[in-house]
């Protein structure tokens, strides 16, 4: 739960934010943590290599004789006029220490206590989007099993709702996962089916094989449902073959198709989809 002053909570006064870029009362404490991140009150030293590697990742054009101290001063001063710049760096500096630090932690806590819509990702090497608990959990529980489908869902929420990101790889990376689960069950000696085929197969002449636990209106247990949900899925607009125009996915259209992908993945899990009759 994010933190309220006392002179707020106790006349009703609404939480402020969520803010989407760096604003004043965050940037202090985010220059702050890259400052420590980088090793400047660290005894060890400062993180030369790691250093220029972040500013590489920017493409901030410093001059080659700068030393550690001199490139994270410079990075930290356009961080505090740029408040793009700034959320990039705290991106980049995860990327680039990722799991070898703890002050994700740390920075999670800014994060949230300054009312950001961003918040470090869960293996700690970048910033993610803030959403609501159900949402996570739905996609927590869905990439709770170790297995390639939970793989490609990780990948897909990464480039869904992280800082950034690719809307289009969010969406391959979908597709993907749903893939992984279900051409093993519905057409298991294609070895080169894709989500297309479970499509047509689930839709074709043998469609009256196949059933949903859901029994819908009639309560025939059709898997027409599924099958409208594998239609908003496929194909993703951006890459599909064909002489239709191509088109980038919206981040919000991407985050919609990796949703609907953790939801079929979790019903698969628990048996209720495409099973035969």
């Amino acid at each position: 739960m994010t933190w309220q002053r006392l002179s707020q909570r106790s006349v009703g006064i609404d939480l402020d934010g969520p803010y989407e870029g760096v604003p004043k009362h965050l940037l202090h404490g985010l220059i702050y943590w890259f400052q420590g991140i980088s090793g400047y009150r660290s005894t060890n030293g400062m993180a030369d290599s790691r250093l220029r590697e972040v500013a590489v990742r920017l493409r901030a054009p410093l001059p080659v004789d700068l030393r550690a101290t001199e490139i994270m001063t410079s990075l930290a001063d356009v961080a505090g006029r740029d408040e793009d710049f700034c959320l990039d760096l705290i991106d980049a500096s995860l990327s680039v220490w990722g799991r070898h630090n703890n002050q994700g932690e740390s920075l999670r806590r800014l994060l949230l206590a300054g009312g950001s819509v961003w918040t470090v990702a869960d293996d700690g090497t970048s910033l993610t989007r803030v959403v609501s608990d159900e949402v996570q959990s739905a996609f927590d529980t869905a990439a709770s099993v170790e297995d390639e489908a939970s793989n490609e869902l990780r990948q897909a929420w990464a480039n869904a709702y992280g800082r950034n990101g690719d809307p289009s790889d969010a969406w391959d990376h979908a597709i993907k996962a749903v893939e992984d689960v279900l051409i093993g069950v519905v057409v298991p000696n294609n070895g080169k089916a894709t989500l297309a085929h479970v499509i047509g197969e689930l839709n074709g002449a043998n469609s009256a094989q196949w059933q949903m636990v859901l029994p819908g209106a009639d309560k025939s247990n059709d898997v027409a449902p599924l099958v409208s949900m594998l239609r908003l899925m496929w194909p993703n607009h951006d890459r599909h073959g064909g002489v239709a125009p191509k088109r980038t996915p919206s981040v919000q259209e991407a985050q919609a198709v990796v949703s609907l992908a953790a939801v079929i993945v979790q019903w698969h899990r628990l048996g209720w989809v495409a099973q035969k009759r």
